[in-house]
């Protein structure tokens, strides 16, 4: 019934004279752009197009460099928004670049006229019978244009009447005649616009008629399509601070589309034809683990596609970037060794949509086969980090939850894993790091051999302070500040930091011993340690003999030490006993830190202090034996 009215208004419009004899008359719906028509020029470089249309709203007219729907192109819309503007997109779909409010200019009770002037980048668009135009747009960087397309909305149905006089210009839409090349009003006769196309365009239009890129290249919904992935390494790099692994890669995807397929033969013998990756369908795989929002699109948007007469299509950018969080173990910093993995699979497509291959079994893609990159050739190393060993394989994931009345859900997401074992070359920080560290404990234990009333052992731990602190900020600027680890030398530096600071405060504390004069000596039960066997054990029983001696003698202080003398060599710092009555010396070597002024209390202060010197001493040799096995 529907036809029958269609052919009835056809002929009620014929006889009020709206469609001119000799004219092609098309209706389309829904918004495809499935037939192109050649559009030729002038002799001055003018292009032009007229039509007649029917429609509630929205027909579309794209002006394209091939007859592809290939960005970028010119989109002109007449009565987009609910018949209210004519507006004028770079990209299909796009956002608008110039726009006119136009309401009510078409209807789809009648045939309303227009036409489209290109000439250098200046588009006009104007009404039948009139000469100004309405609308006018310069593009600063215009496009070679030589085809058109005609379509509608996706829920409009539009009439156009073309490739016909309409007793105005003559429209450039076929070839110039060599009879009539002037502006005679006489009506051109219509040309199959397919003499015009190679093999290779009419191959592509063929292909692209009624292909649905929204719809997976399989014949049974619940036919997966097998998709073959592979990954070649041109560089990678690993950033701390981000915690981010960036690699650079000839990223490779290989599918099989049936609907793709074409006899050669019949075509000149092509081959292979390259396709925009947006003009076909692809497999929505995204980097799961990405740390930049750029990465979840899909993989080779912008890129070409190459498909062979099989099916077999091969998408193949040249380089792929993909950065990707990594989860670092800090510990061994700066001899670390980190393991990081792309993690790559369908957004939405489970494994009954699209079966996730490696690409080491690609024989079943035909002629992709002849297809391999090596790129070893291409890979540069990274001066900072050597790459152990790569690795793919496959695993799949169920992100649906198990529930008592359905049970766990069967849809299994296959994820491609590509790991990376990477170890970071680092004679620099051995240089830099490693000397350092090793420096700063033997100055610390140099310190605690230096006699207890020396000023050098706070000049030492002052200096060790002040080192350590600017390498703690400086590891701070090369480290992530969160993470779960701390790394193994900022630990043994941090620790190093405290054992310093305690051993300033103890020189101070022995060196107030020493320095205060004293007329008792410390407690007993203090005395009775330092001079029995822990004090033999620190290497303190030379010392022990002098101060056992002066003691005995104390009664004669009052006298004036007339038995005995304390006397000092100002030379070697060795402290004597002298015998005045026979002018005879008790030598005590090496009891460094005295002065002839001094008592025998002060003298047992002098030797606790190097008692606590010697304690420390052992003690921190233990403390940073232990913490370098730990580190190093």
């Amino acid at each position: 019934m529907l036809q029958w009215f269609i052919l009835l208004n056809f002929f009620i419009e014929f006889g009020n004279g709206q469609i001119p004899p000799g004219c092609e008359v098309t209706t389309t719906t829904g918004y495809r752009y499935s037939q192109f028509h050649h559009l030729h020029s002038s002799p001055d470089g003018i292009m032009e197009l007229r039509f007649r249309v029917m429609a509630r709203s929205d027909a579309h007219i794209v002006l394209t460099t091939s007859p592809l729907v290939l960005n970028p192109l010119y989109e002109i819309v007449i009565g987009a928004s609910g018949n209210n503007y004519t507006d004028l997109r770079r990209t299909m779909t796009g956002r608008s670049v110039s726009a006119v409010k136009t309401p009510s200019l078409l209807s789809d009770s009648e045939f309303r006229g227009f036409w489209v002037l290109v000439r250098r980048g200046e588009i006009e668009i104007g009404r039948e019978g009139e000469t100004l135009p309405y609308f006018h747009w310069k593009d600063p960087d215009p496009l070679p244009v030589h085809y058109y397309s005609l379509s509608s909305w996706t829920s409009t149905v539009a009439k156009w009447i073309q490739n016909c006089n309409f007793g105005g210009k003559t429209s450039w839409l076929t070839p110039p005649d060599n009879s009539s090349s002037q502006d005679t009003g006489a009506a051109i006769p219509p040309q199959s616009v397919e003499s015009y196309y190679n093999a290779e365009e009419k191959l592509k239009a063929n292909l692209l008629s009624a292909y649905n890129k929204d719809v997976r290249p399989s014949s049974y919904h619940r036919t997966p399509v097998s998709v073959f992935l592979g990954l070649g390494l041109f560089h990678f790099d690993l950033s701390e601070i981000m915690s981010s692994f960036e690699i650079h890669a000839a990223f490779r995807m290989a599918w099989r589309d049936e609907r793709l397929q074409w006899n050669a033969s019949a075509y000149e013998n092509v081959t292979v034809l390259h396709f925009p990756s947006h003009a076909i369908w692809q497999p929505d795989l995204k980097l799961y683990n990405s740390i930049s929002a750029a990465d979840i699109i899909h993989l080779g948007e912008g890129a070409l596609v190459m498909v062979y007469p099989d099916g077999g299509v091969l998408l193949a950018p040249s380089t792929t970037s993909f950065s990707s969080q990594c989860h670092l173990d800090l510990r061994m910093w700066p001899w670390d060794r980190q393991t990081c993995t792309l993690m790559i699979g369908s957004w939405t497509q489970s494994g009954w949509g699209i079966d996730l291959k490696l690409y080491d079994n690609y024989d079943e893609i035909g002629g992709i086969v002849e297809y391999a990159l090596n790129t070893k050739d291409l890979f540069t190393t990274n001066l900072q980090w050597e790459l152990l060993s790569s690795n793919a394989s496959m695993k799949f994931h169920s992100y649906g939850e198990c529930s008592e009345t359905h049970g766990c859900p069967d849809d299994q997401y296959p994820v491609a894993y590509f790991t990376f074992v990477i170890q970071r070359r680092s004679p620099l920080y051995r240089a830099t790091v490693t000397v350092p560290a090793i420096m700063i404990t033997i100055l610390t234990l140099v310190a605690f051999i230096l006699p207890p009333n020396s000023t050098e052992k706070v000049l030492i731990g002052l200096v060790d302070l002040l080192i350590l602190s600017v390498f703690l900020v400086y590891f701070s600027s090369l480290l992530p500040p969160m993470g779960d680890h701390m790394p193994h030398i900022v630990t043994y530096l941090s620790n190093t930091l405290i054992l310093v600071a305690l051993s300033l405060v103890l020189a101070v504390v022995t060196m107030t011993m020493v320095r205060t004069p004293r007329m008792h000596g410390p407690p007993g039960w203090v005395k009775r340690i330092i001079t029995g066997l822990p004090g033999k054990l620190l290497g303190l029983g030379h010392i022990i003999t002098l101060v056992n001696h002066v003691s005995s003698n104390r009664g004669s202080q009052q006298q004036g030490m007339d038995d005995y003398t304390l006397h000092v060599d100002s030379g070697e710092h060795d402290v004597n006993l002298v015998n005045t009555s026979v002018d005879r010396r008790v030598p005590v070597s090496h009891f460094r830190g005295a002065t002839k002024d001094m008592n025998p209390a002060e003298l047992e202060w002098l030797l606790l202090a190097y008692g606590l010197d010697r304690l420390a001493f052992m003690l921190y040799i233990l403390f940073f034996f232990i913490m370098m096995a730990m580190c190093f």
